[in-house]
């Protein structure tokens, strides 16, 4: 929440700025001012939807683990752990086709029954459009 009100505080200063500066200037420079400042609002607004926790569209780590995947409408909303980075599991959307259904149902199914799986992206596989190929952990147990 508090980054919310800074966001907001920072378009209000920002918009108060410019119109100090161009008051006395004609309208077509206020319409100038009026844009920059919606424009300037639709960046901040999309900085902290990634910010959020909703899922991002972008680029897929090389190699991650499957938390979790969820199938709506036309996408998959896939919840991944970055093995190169310690920070929290992000969720990420991916469109739907045929083979990358396949691809993670088997991974679902395999966490489902006690498997550890890690996706890997691979350029040269064709399978589906992401090159996600799923790769299994062997669990090492210790002797008692």
């Amino acid at each position: 929440m508090n980054i919310l009100l800074i966001i907001i505080s920072l378009t209000i200063i920002y918009g108060l700025l410019i119109y100090i500066i161009l008051k006395n200037v004609n309208f077509k420079k206020m319409i100038y001012l009026s844009i920059s400042i919606l424009v300037f609002f639709i960046f901040l607004q999309i900085k902290i939807f990634d910010s959020l926790g909703y899922p991002v569209i972008s680029d897929l780590p090389k190699s991650f683990d499957i938390l979790y995947v969820e199938k709506s409408e036309s996408q998959f909303i896939v919840l991944i752990k970055d093995f190169s980075e310690e920070d929290i599991p992000r969720l990420y959307k991916l469109e739907y086709s045929k083979d990358l259904e396949d691809t993670l149902n088997d991974a679902m199914t395999d966490i489902s029954n006690g498997k550890r799986v890690i996706g890997v992206i691979d350029d040269s596989n064709d399978d589906n459009h992401y090159g996600i190929s799923i790769k299994h952990i062997k669990k090492l147990v210790p002797d008692k």
